[in-house]
């Protein structure tokens, strides 16, 4: 089979320039918002896995199976659990047993993830590290995750360090900044446990999170949870409560797929719509080039070359724009994430625009070599 040279298929879509540009602007459009759905998919799907150690257990109130907003454990029991419970990690002499409040704090529309910690949490939660300021030392001081912002609808200046944010009717002074990529914690707030409870007029806490010194302990832990009766707690792994999470999220991030398919889809339609007309404005040309000896199959493989490299520009375009935006934040209803245009989330971008192409010119490419020859001469189409 002889194609035709590159030149005309090139020529092609030159000549048809307004049409070419609309399809190309199009498909760079369908682009960038199939990148922002892949980012989205896999940030929701990594979110909780990106916060899960295999070393680390929750202790959790024994009615809250694996939620730790329904988790409530009596202040006393959390203490003498995290006191005594075997198997966790020590260093310089403490121990790596977080007792910990985690709440939902209220303040007109706007919802902020509050979490009550003391010293030992920065033993356990490995993946947060101070990038401004401090942690919180002095009573009411915050520590503020790098989406904390993004997940109240607040500007990224309003929780700069060194100001205060009013909640639970109580003044916070913000003292540090926190990065912790891909967990769920960088939308959080972070405090001291006792102030935490005064402002949200809680005597219980959420959960004790333990560090193990080797994760084969988690045995014991168990037994030991089993055993004190007393206390009312369970032990949880932190990879099974965050298996939970990211399954209770996985819908949200199949929608984000879904809508990704139907760009998809959306931008073959515009390409095909291009390619039809570009094959009914070059009926006679296409018959000319058939009865000079191109076989169907040639002439049909050139136009979805021409619908191909069309995509493939507006894919670039699409791409080139994404990275010119950078990362975006945005919240959702438990935390917020990063639509960060990485290279798999740019290369299915590039895929979905080539895959444009090619179901939008195997259609118009098979009509046009289908019409019978004497016909096509006629201009008839």
């Amino acid at each position: 089979m002889t194609l035709l040279p590159f030149g005309y298929v090139l020529r092609n879509i030159l000549r048809q320039s307004t049409r070419s540009l609309v399809t190309i602007g199009g498909i760079a459009a369908t682009t960038m918002l199939v990148i922002a759905m892949q980012s989205f998919a896999a940030g929701m799907t990594e979110a909780g896995k990106g916060s899960a150690r295999d070393d680390v257990v929750l202790l959790l109130g024994v009615s809250s199976e694996v939620d730790l907003v329904r988790s409530v454990v009596p202040r006393g029991s959390a203490e003498v659990a995290a006191a005594s419970v075997p198997g966790v990690l020590t260093a310089n002499g403490q121990r790596a047993a977080s007792v910990e409040l985690h709440i939902a704090s209220r303040r007109g529309d706007q919802v902020g993830l509050l979490r009550g910690v003391t010293p030992a949490a920065y033993l356990v939660h490995t993946r947060v590290t101070v990038v401004e300021g401090r942690e919180p030392r002095e009573p009411f001081e915050l520590m503020v995750g790098g989406l904390a912002a993004t997940r109240m609808g607040l500007p990224a200046d309003a929780m700069q360090v060194g100001k205060s944010i009013e909640l639970e009717r109580r003044e916070f002074k913000i003292v540090g900044r926190f990065a912790a990529p891909g967990t769920v914690y960088e939308a959080e707030m972070w405090g001291r446990l006792s102030d935490i409870m005064l402002a949200t007029k809680r005597e219980d806490v959420s959960c004790v999170v333990l560090r193990l010194a080797d994760k084969q302990n988690l045995a014991e832990v168990k037994l030991f949870a089993g055993r004190r009766l007393d206390l009312e707690i369970a032990a949880i792994p932190e990879t099974e409560m965050m298996q939970a999470l990211a399954s209770s999220l996985e819908p949200i991030a199949a929608l984000a797929r879904w809508m990704a398919v139907l760009a998809v889809i959306a931008g073959a339609f515009a390409c095909a719509n291009t390619m039809f007309a570009a094959v009914l404005a070059r009926t006679r040309e296409l018959a000319t080039l058939r009865s000079i000896g191109y076989s169907p199959p040639s002439l049909a493989v050139s136009i979805v070359m021409e619908g191909v490299f069309v995509t493939f520009a507006g894919g670039a375009i699409g791409i080139l724009l994404a990275l010119l935006v950078g990362n975006v934040s945005l919240r959702y209803p438990m935390g917020a994430l990063r639509l960060d245009p990485d290279l798999p989330s740019r290369l299915v971008g590039m895929l979905a625009a080539l895959a444009s192409g090619l179901l939008g010119g195997i259609v118009p490419a098979v009509r046009a070599v289908r019409i019978p020859l004497v016909e096509a001469i006629g201009g008839r189409s």
